[in-house]
């Protein structure tokens, strides 16, 4: 009997993810977001609190703005396009209170992983070796954190596509990671003092991490809306008019 309830919850909440359309939309921020950072350019000594401040507010700007966008054209689509073809309606509006929820949850899974990261380098770190070597073991990092991530969004939802997202996460920020080492680091002098932070080196190795932080973030957003993509055709194949009552 529980395992009966627990997998009608599972299909409950694996609905939402049935069109592909969140997933496309997720794909689609991260592809933003990662342009961002790309676009962003490289910071230097003298103008580095100002250049990080415009990178931060623009990349707010764009998580709030597209969120917001993502919610509507969600709202749109699924009472024009999914709805109809399985019989489901929505039956009331999100609140505002809502709403508020949904941006909170979505700012905090892109962000506390990144401030999670950085967190635990500066308290495990005892010299520079943490910090040179960010370029190369921050994405892989991310990329397992964004992979447990999703196997446990998977299970909960019971998609078992997630564990495919997962895995492409994992092999993603994996395959930064090396592809950083093929390129080499930059070079970190042995000994830096805090209090000449920020230097040339220490923005080098920040510039490079942002980068591959961008590349792990873009390529994920397009796993993500290609996944959207399959599943939606699938989702179309199955339901090509919408639903009619009695047929």
């Amino acid at each position: 009997m529980n395992v009966q309830i627990d997998s009608a919850l599972k299909r409950g909440r694996g609905y939402w993810f049935v069109d592909g359309f969140i997933e496309m939309a997720g794909g689609g921020l991260l592809s933003l977001l990662g342009a961002i950072l790309l676009l962003s350019g490289k910071a230097s000594v003298s103008t580095f609190p100002d250049w990080f401040l415009s990178v931060a507010g623009e990349i707010v700007l764009a998580k709030l703005l597209g969120i917001l966008a993502a919610i509507l054209i969600l709202w749109w689509l699924k009472d024009h396009f999914t709805y109809p073809r399985t019989g489901f309606v929505r039956t009331r509006r999100v609140s505002g209170r809502q709403v508020l929820i949904i941006l909170r949850n979505a700012i905090l899974f892109l962000l506390v992983p990144m401030l999670g990261l950085l967190s635990a380098s500066l308290i495990i770190t005892s010299g520079n070796g943490v910090l040179a070597a960010m370029p190369e073991w921050f994405p892989v990092a991310l990329g397992v954190v964004w992979a447990a991530l999703y196997v446990l969004g998977g299970e909960w939802l019971g998609l078992r596509r997630f564990r495919w997202l997962a895995a492409l996460m994992l092999l993603t920020g994996i395959a930064v990671g090396l592809g950083q080492s093929v390129i080499g680091l930059p070079a970190f002098p042995l000994h830096v003092q805090a209090g000449t932070l920020p230097q040339q080196p220490v923005l080098a190795i920040i510039d490079r991490t942002l980068i591959n932080l961008a590349l792990l973030i873009l390529i994920s957003g397009v796993i993500l809306i290609s996944s959207g993509l399959v599943t939606f055709l699938r989702y179309r194949k199955a339901n090509p008019v919408p639903y009619a009552e009695g047929s």
